[in-house]
């Protein structure tokens, strides 16, 4: 595991940051990150459609969506 990947994971969990909708962010997704916009955001969740995969996702942990 690499030093940035070890930063990222030490981060809090919560409180989601709000986007706007529209707002281009990467999500990651397992096997790496996902480019794709915000649909709807709040503290709690934030859904995004990924261009690259197309399909929507639920994002329910601050460490794992970027924005660009």
């Amino acid at each position: 595991m690499g030093a940035t990947e070890q930063k990222r994971l030490e981060s809090p969990r919560h409180p989601l940051p709000v986007f706007r909708r529209d707002t281009p962010v990467k999500v990651f997704m397992g096997a790496g990150w996902a480019k794709g916009t915000v649909n709807s955001s709040d503290r709690d969740a934030c859904v995004v459609y990924l261009t690259q995969l197309r399909r929507t996702t639920r994002c329910k942990d601050a460490r794992n969506i970027i924005p660009l």
